[in-house]
This record gives structure tokens, C-alpha cells and sequence, in this order.
């Protein structure tokens, strides 16, 4: 894992989609001040120090400073890279895994890294233009590592918990959720509706989003209304009835205990 700072706003050095001759295993790269951050388009080895990983088109590898790499390809290739100053992880850091297959998220991986590269090219240079894209480009490499942070925790998360059958079930009943929490919760039905009993069910749900069913649509009809409040001008009673809030005090209550503020508060930061 490589330990990064979650709050930092990374210093590019060097980025673009270079290519990648076939390799003599032999050959070592060693960056002694940078992080090396590669999506390969490569087929063959890769040697993170002793670590020997097999890489296919996709891969992301993250190198940390002072670590030595060597490959050894099937052919030539390419890869998108970007290189950017190591810093201390600071406290509760992210953990970052050196070698991850992205997979269903390797489209989503390609653009952000190519936006970031794109606003790096765009600070080449001086004056206050290429200065505040070089800061943009450091901001979108850090949304990047804690965006992969988040999916990659997620996957393991998910891997940990919950086999097929448990994770097709958690999935049917968050679509479910997602698409009718502006109605009571009767999770008796939810048990039902999936076939599995209801404590089962209530169990698995947390242990795979770390919330309880009551906590996961309390979140989705708050989410509702503070997209309310922020774009229409309905009354806060409708606000809280079309968020499947009905009760105005028990509405104020858990808006104020979710976001901190009340429902008005919310509305001004928006006005």
C-alpha cells in the first residue's frame, strides 16, 4: 500500500501517455523524490521491489519514491503516467494499493487522469493562467487518489462481506431503496421481497454500507431535501412531505441531526 496524506494538494512533475519498449527485466527505474502513477495498456510483469504482479491492459500501479520498478512486456505499449512530489502521510492517510485492476472503473479512471494531465500541460510555463492550472491539476490528482480510495475500500469491503447470493441481495434491495424511499420502510416486505428473513437481511445491509436500512433512507430523503431547499422555493412543510417526511418537527429534528443545520439555515446558504 502506499500511505497518502487524504488532505494535500499533490505538485506534478511530469505526465502524458508515454510508450514502453519491450523490457530487459534487468533494467531498473528509480524515482528518489516522486510518485510514479501509471494506467497501463501493457501485457507482461511488473516488479514493484521484490513484489512481482502480472499486468493487463487497465492495470493502475502506483510506485511510491526510492522504490525501484522493473517490467518486462510482452511487446511495446503504452501508458498514461503521471509523476508528483511524495509527501508525509500526515495522520489517518489514505491507504492506496501499488497494484489494482480497475476493471468496470477503468473508463472512469482514463478521464480523470487524463483531465489531470491535460491541465498539467496547461501550467507549463508562468503568469497567473499556467499558476492556477498547475494548482487545478494537483487538485484533480488528489479527487483522483481519494475517488480510488474510496471504490478500491468498497471492493474489499464488499469481498470481505458478502459472497454472490448475500451481495445479489444487498444490490436488489439498494436499487429497491433508491427508488422508493420517499415511502414507509417496512422492512418485513424488504425480507420478503428478496426472500431472506429479516434479520438476515438488516445484518448483511450494514455490514456491506456500514448504516443501518432506517439510517440508509433517513440519508436518501435528506439528500432530497437539501436539493429542494437549494433549487425550488417550496414551503419547508411541502419540502419535508415530498421527501417522505411528512412530520414537520420529527423533519427538523433529523435534518438538523444529519447536516448540522436546520432546514431554513440550509436554504440561505443556498439564496
Amino acid at each position: 500500500m502506499l500511505l497518502w496524506p487524504a488532505q494535500a494538494t499533490p505538485t506534478l512533475r511530469s505526465g502524458g501517455r508515454f510508450p514502453m519498449p519491450e523490457h530487459n527485466p534487468d533494467f531498473i527505474y528509480r524515482s528518489p523524490q516522486t510518485v510514479a502513477l501509471h494506467l497501463n495498456d501493457h501485457v507482461g510483469r511488473l516488479w514493484l521491489g521484490n513484489r512481482e504482479v502480472s499486468l493487463q491492459p487497465g492495470d493502475l500501479t502506483l510506485t511510491p519514491a526510492q522504490m525501484p520498478s522493473r517490467y518486462d512486456l510482452a511487446g511495446p505499449s503504452y501508458h498514461l503516467c503521471v509523476h508528483f512530489n511524495a509527501l508525509p502521510p500526515g495522520r489517518a492517510p489514505l491507504r492506496l494499493p501499488l497494484h489494482w485492476r480497475t476493471g468496470p472503473h477503468e473508463r472512469a479512471v482514463r478521464d480523470r487522469l487524463q483531465e489531470v494531465i491535460d491541465l498539467r500541460r496547461l501550467g507549463d510555463g508562468a503568469g497567473a493562467g499556467a499558476a492556477l492550472a498547475r494548482r487545478a491539476a494537483g487538485v484533480s490528482l488528489q479527487a483522483l487518489l481519494l475517488w480510488i480510495a474510496v471504490i478500491v475500500n468498497s471492493e474489499n469491503r464488499a469481498a470481505a462481506v458478502a459472497p454472490t447470493r448475500v451481495e445479489a441481495v444487498v444490490t436488489e434491495l439498494r436499487r429497491h431503496l433508491d427508488e422508493h424511499y420517499r415511502q414507509p420502510l417496512d422492512v418485513s416486505a424488504l425480507a420478503r421481497r428478496v426472500g431472506v428473513s429479516q434479520n438476515y437481511l438488516a445484518r448483511q445491509f450494514q455490514a456491506r454500507h456500514r448504516m443501518t436500512l432506517k439510517r440508509y433512507v433517513l440519508g436518501r430523503r435528506i439528500e432530497l431535501a437539501r436539493h429542494l431547499l437549494a433549487v425550488t422555493r417550496l414551503p419547508i412543510k411541502a419540502v419535508a412531505i415530498e421527501a417522505g417526511l411528512g412530520n414537520p418537527q420529527y423533519f427538523h429534528r433529523q435534518f438538523r441531526l444529519v447536516t448540522g443545520r436546520s432546514p431554513s439555515e440550509e436554504r440561505d446558504l443556498s439564496s
